[in-house]
């Protein structure tokens, strides 16, 4: 897996000139099981992440995706799931997917760290000939046709705000690679997480505050 990150991030020093537009575009979508919103979230609050990928059919021989640049204090990594591979040319319901790119991402999913920081690689896929399917028809994880094919869920852990980065950026070695090394260019996502304090520790910080006011007016 890293060796495949190591080749991508190599394509993409001496690539031509990119594509016009993205070949390949990620979408996130989140749901908080506690139902809270992502801008008012708890300590304990489990922030589950589905990603979907698209391909603009353009020919693709490398896919590299992760979630990248969150603040482990702030949002902690729990675990994820991929497909086995993604932008298929064929799906047959209780048979599976074949044609596209094999997803060589270790499982399961794990936090690892890098130069750049620490990051969750759950796409990392290659193909001598190359595929120029959409996903459209990826059974993803759900065996439904056009279902996300990644899932990433994270516990809210403390105070503060912190944007989780989804897609295929160069610093942390990831592209969308067409024939001959070209980056073929990438939309990514992101999703920004507010965790704020419990409302019992808020009132007593509050409460804390208030009297270090008190005692300050006393003296």
């Amino acid at each position: 897996m890293r060796l495949f990150i190591s080749v991508i991030a190599t394509a993409a020093m001496f690539l031509a000139a990119g594509a016009a537009s993205a070949a390949a575009t990620y979408t996130a979508v989140t749901t908080v099981g506690s139902g809270n919103a992502i801008t008012a979230l708890v300590p304990g609050d489990v922030v589950t992440i589905d990603v979907t990928l698209r391909s603009s059919g353009s020919l693709t021989l490398g896919i590299g995706g992760a979630a990248t640049g969150y603040d482990p204090a702030v949002a902690g990594y729990t675990s994820g799931a991929a497909a086995g591979s993604f932008l298929n040319g064929n799906c047959f319901p209780g048979f599976g997917c074949f044609g596209g790119l094999s997803n060589l991402a270790p499982a399961p999913l794990s936090e690892t760290s890098v130069t750049a920081g620490i990051l969750v690689q759950f796409a990392t896929g290659a193909s001598v000939t190359g595929v120029s399917n959409d996903g459209t028809i990826d059974e993803g994880l759900t065996g439904v046709a056009g279902s996300p094919q990644f899932q990433l869920v994270f516990t809210a852990a403390g105070p503060g705000t912190t944007t989780i980065d989804i897609g295929s950026l160069s610093a942390y070695g990831n592209a969308t690679i067409g024939s001959g090394g070209i980056d073929l260019g990438t939309t990514n996502d992101s999703v920004t997480l507010t965790v704020v304090p419990e409302p019992g520790t808020a009132l007593l910080m509050g409460l804390g505050l208030a009297g270090l006011g008190f005692a300050g007016r006393r003296e």
